[in-house]
């Protein structure tokens, strides 16, 4: 029980955690952004995924890095 406990008190998990979660922050200030707007957007996900493929397919075909951003 205490190697739970030290582990998820450890610095490095919390730091890996905020950064593969970065992402989906954002998605959801984009979704909390268009609520206070009075618009339903459903498709936040999907929009993410298109954008994340476009980006990657962009680099994968021999645009520059920043194409892909």
């Amino acid at each position: 029980m205490s190697e739970i406990l030290e582990l998820l008190a450890s610095q490095p998990l919390w730091i890996a955690v905020l950064r593969i979660a970065t992402p989906l922050i954002f998605g959801t200030l984009g979704v909390l952004l268009c609520e206070r707007a009075g618009v339903l957007n459903l498709g936040i996900e999907g929009i993410m995924v298109a954008g994340a493929f476009s980006g990657w397919l962009a680099v994968y075909l021999g645009l520059p890095l920043w194409a892909g951003v």
